[in-house]
């Protein structure tokens, strides 16, 4: 899946870089978007090699 929306992508990956194991909620609230919207975004991400999930915990982190 490609990233639809580059500068959401750019921002995640930042906020990501700033708060390395950071939840799904908390990216939605940084971006002001839906949940639904975030999880498409990063698993994008994870889809490009950029973002790693943590199955355990379900953070996120900067690959």
């Amino acid at each position: 899946m490609a990233v639809e929306k580059p500068e959401l992508a750019k921002r995640t990956l930042i906020f990501l870089r700033e708060h390395p194991g950071i939840k799904l909620v908390a990216i939605e609230k940084e971006l002001g978007v839906s949940r639904i919207e975030a999880g498409r975004l990063v698993r994008a991400l994870m889809d490009t090699g950029k973002v790693r999930r943590d199955e355990d915990t379900r953070q996120y982190y900067l690959i």
